[in-house]
């Protein structure tokens, strides 16, 4: 009786259990170096990355999981991203050869139909390098998850201008159930990818037609104000942001971050001066919507404006630092935006006790 018994319960642990997949995790990019020659052409190297951009950016295809047959299979996708800076021996002292901030991100990449034009880069994860620090990275792209199965290209990019390698990257996607929550993503068309949004041209317009069966439309936008001499505008203070959609404004907002105090130790060649007894590290300030050693947060923005059918987006960045006329530097700002939805969770009509 008793043997009977224990079989009983050990049967229904085991079936009242749920059987949990091991997580996936994908290596893009292994220790790839990142530097600068603007007379480099494009290559694939020995480790069969192609490097372009003089450098910059390495691209590699890899294969990817499914798509799942059934969003009760949704899986929850995070991209991490490690950089760590190259150094070079100089008398006894390790110099990193790139000690400055950089932009980086990592990407997915679209092929055009017609195989001479360029693909459609859509970002995944922005980052910023610290200065001459290593930094790991990490965000959730599970709302993504439409471009990120079967054979895909990806980029890992930093905006590095050191003839030395400056950088190695590493980058992976990780496929997983647990965490994947409500989730349920079957849409996700890219809007803007823009590198240099400036006062002379503040705008950005798309189109999208958006197909009937979706749930929670959102925006996923990511964007950083910069200068190209490193002044206050607009790295240091920010700009209106105006979002409207079928030319009604849905959303303003200004991009700003203010963590930079425990960040220290990610940036050890930071900038350094005293000012009433305080030491203040450039790192430590405040900036539009970034940090050095840090992943920038994208914004989410709700838009049940976005029903069935053609939709104009557009977003205007206000009060851009414009070029004086005797002086070429100015502000931008990078911009990225892709559309997401869900497909819509089964009413208890359908009989789904998922």
């Amino acid at each position: 009786m008793k043997n009977t018994l224990l079989t009983t319960l050990v049967l229904l642990s085991l079936t009242s259990t749920p059987i949990v997949a091991q997580d996936q995790t994908i290596t893009v990019i292994d220790a790839a170096d990142i530097s600068w020659d603007e007379d480099r052409p494009a290559v694939v190297d020995a480790d069969g990355y192609v490097i372009r951009f003089a450098g910059q950016s390495v691209q590699r295809t890899v294969t990817l999981p499914p798509a799942p047959t059934d969003q009760a299979d949704a899986q929850r996708i995070v991209a991490r991203v490690h950089v760590e800076p190259i150094y070079t021996q100089a008398g006894d002292r390790r110099i990193p050869n790139d000690p400055w901030t950089r932009l980086g991100s990592l990407c997915v990449l679209i092929p055009a139909d017609d195989p001479q034009q360029e693909p459609t880069v859509i970002e995944l994860m922005r980052f910023v390098t610290g200065f001459g620090g290593r930094a790991d990275y990490e965000q959730d792209v599970t709302a993504l998850a439409p471009l990120l199965y079967g054979r895909q290209t990806l980029q890992a990019q930093i905006s590095s201008y050191s003839e030395r390698p400056g950088w190695k990257i590493s980058a992976t996607l990780t496929y997983a159930r647990q965490g994947v929550g409500y989730r349920r993503p079957v849409f996700a068309v890219p809007l803007f990818d823009d590198q240099h949004v400036t006062a002379d041209d503040p705008s950005l317009r798309a189109t999208v037609v958006v197909p009937r069966g979706l749930a929670r439309p959102r925006l996923r936008i990511i964007t950083t104000g910069h200068s190209t001499d490193g002044m206050a505008e607009n790295e240091f203070v920010s700009c209106t942001h105006v979002l409207r959609i079928d030319d009604e404004v849905v959303a303003q907002w200004r991009p700003w971050a203010e963590r930079g105090g425990d960040l220290r130790g990610m940036n050890p060649w930071a900038g350094r001066s005293t000012t009433k007894g305080r030491e203040l590290w450039s790192s430590d300030f405040d900036r539009s919507g970034w940090h050095p050693g840090l992943v920038v947060e994208p914004v989410m923005i709700p838009v049940p404006e976005l029903g069935p059918g053609p939709h104009t987006i557009e977003l205007q960045i206000k009060d851009i630092r414009p070029k004086k006329p005797d002086d070429e530097d100015h502000g931008y700002w990078v911009v990225s935006a892709v559309v997401v939805a869900d497909e819509p969770w089964p009413s208890a009509d359908d009989g789904d006790d998922e």
